[in-house]
């Protein structure tokens, strides 16, 4: 696994933001690499990885990279095996919501409460309002992203 790729600098009406944490994430590359982010703000740290394979995959340990941010931005593609009903999701790469929630679960209270679950496939139950999904994620203590959230960094 490659450091990191290169340094992003973005231009935004109000200014410059430059994105020194490049990462390499494992996941399919059939046209490019797949990449996550480390965005440090002038407060706060986040980690942005939207779109990942199986946890078994990568030679980083994703509980050390928690560990090291205030926000942690998780794939959460899908919660579970058998939401594609009928589909064979063994073929499907990303770790599922429950398998997240397993690997990270010896977290301390603290560290859970970083990990934000995004990326949802419209098929993920976490996007119903109120749903049984929702109420095991906060149980466990972590989160989820909803429309219009803001972190501060």
């Amino acid at each position: 696994m490659r450091e990191q790729l290169y340094d992003l600098h973005r231009t935004a009406p109000d200014g410059e933001y430059v994105l020194d944490g490049v990462f390499l994430v494992p996941h399919r590359d059939e046209y490019t690499e797949t990449v996550g982010y480390r965005i440090d703000g002038p407060n706060k740290s986040a980690v942005f990885i939207p779109d990942i394979d199986k946890w078994e995959m990568w030679e980083s340990d994703i509980r050390e990279i928690v560990r090291s941010v205030d926000f942690a931005l998780v794939d959460a593609t899908f919660f579970r095996d058998g939401e594609l009903g009928g589909r064979d999701m063994s073929t499907i790469k990303h770790p599922f919501v429950v398998e997240s929630m397993d690997l990270l679960g010896g977290l301390s209270k603290e560290e859970r409460a970083r990990v934000i679950f995004i990326h949802m496939n419209h098929t993920n139950p976490l996007l119903i309002e109120g749903s049984p999904e929702q109420a095991e994620v906060e149980r466990r203590g972590f989160g989820y992203a909803v429309e219009g959230m803001r972190l501060d960094l």
